[in-house]
């Protein structure tokens, strides 16, 4: 049975999403380690948020709202949740016990609207017309139990868009638990009671080796072989991208994109 709509979520709902600034990656140019990964991310997510994304639309581990303008400009509200407080919170921020995120007009890093766990996500069932999900599954302990999350807080009818890495290393430590097929996502979506309508690769083979060498170049920067790192990392992803166009290897793709739509509950009117 979903849960009672609360004064708090109500007061979400009306759109304390619309006052926080966008954050613009920095990843601008080959010369950075995560360039060519976060160009095709952005642009498979850019793609598939323009297709897909309606209504009112939900971001479950948002961060730090990269994707805040795109949203709102193809929804009619955008809202986002996230649980770390310590590493998206601001120090000394005056709701630091509540669940609402308070974001101060002096500031330009856009905060969440709530402080939440996705897997108890606080809201009632069917508010929202799209989900999205960037790169957020790998650090949930239980993956089934976020699906579900996000399929119940979903209407009838409406898209889940949810990024995952299949190939990439450890990161954000000890909250890293998972990597995922294509396969896997969709097993996991269809369970949720999710009709997965597509499962896409963002890139191949050779998008991956380069994304990994240029983390192996990185450690070398800790003793100052930057003019040396950076050059390499600039040829290595712009020849990959090339490489990849020509001859890509899906089976090794470093990550995949998402797309389901929410079933209607067996027996509804």
């Amino acid at each position: 049975m979903a849960r009672a709509v609360s004064s708090t979520t109500t007061r979400i709902l009306q759109g304390t999403a619309s006052n926080a600034a966008t954050v613009v990656s920095a990843h601008k140019t080959p010369f950075h380690v995560n360039w060519l990964v976060e160009r095709l991310h952005t642009e498979a997510v850019a793609r598939c948020v323009q297709t897909h994304a309606v209504g009112r639309l939900l971001d479950v581990g948002c961060g730090s709202r990269p994707f805040r303008d795109l949203l709102l400009a193809h929804t009619r509200a955008a809202f986002g949740v996230e649980i770390d407080r310590e590493r998206y919170g601001r120090v000394g921020a005056e709701s630091g016990e509540r669940l609402v995120a308070e974001t101060a007009p002096n500031e330009d890093v856009p905060q969440p609207d709530a402080w939440a766990d996705g897997m108890q996500l606080p809201f009632g069932g069917g508010v929202f017309d799209t989900v999205v999900s960037f790169q957020v599954l790998e650090h949930v302990p239980e993956p089934s139990q976020l699906m579900a999350e996000m399929a119940r807080v979903l209407a009838p009818g409406g898209k889940l868009v949810l990024t995952a890495p299949h190939i990439w290393g450890i990161h954000e430590e000890p909250h890293d638990y998972y990597r995922f097929t294509p396969f896997g996502l969709r097993y996991l979506a269809q369970e949720a009671g999710f009709e997965v309508e597509e499962v896409e690769p963002l890139a191949g083979y050779w998008v991956t080796h380069a994304a990994r060498f240029c983390h192996y170049l990185q450690q070398f920067e800790k003793i100052g072989l930057h003019p040396l790192t950076r050059p390499l990392m600039a040829l290595s992803q712009v020849t990959c991208l090339l490489l990849d166009r020509l001859h890509p290897v899906y089976s090794d793709a470093w990550n995949h994109l998402l797309v389901a739509r929410r079933v209607p509950d067996t027996g509804a009117a």
